[in-house]
C-alpha cells in the first residue's frame, strides 16, 4: 500500500500566509465599516480613525514581511 504524501512545507508557508493576511485584512475592513457610520468631529471617530490606521499599517508589515 502506498505511504500518502505529504504536503509540502512551502505550500504549508503559503497558506497559513493567506489565512492570517485575510484576518488582519478582515479586522481592518470591520474596523473601516464602523468608521464610515461615525461622524468626522466626534471624539470616537478620530479613537476609530486611529485604530484603522495601527491595523492598516499591521496589514502592510505583514505583507511586506513575506519573501
Amino acid at each position: 500500500m502506498a505511504r500518502p504524501r505529504r504536503q509540502s512545507s512551502k505550500k504549508t508557508r503559503k497558506e497559513d500566509f493567506e489565512g492570517k493576511l485575510e484576518q488582519v485584512v478582515g479586522e481592518y475592513r470591520q474596523a473601516k465599516e464602523v468608521l464610515d457610520t461615525l461622524t468626522e468631529d466626534s471624539v470616537e471617530y478620530s479613537e476609530q480613525k486611529d485604530k484603522c490606521d495601527k491595523l492598516f499599517a499591521r496589514a502592510e508589515r505583514f505583507i511586506s514581511r513575506q519573501p
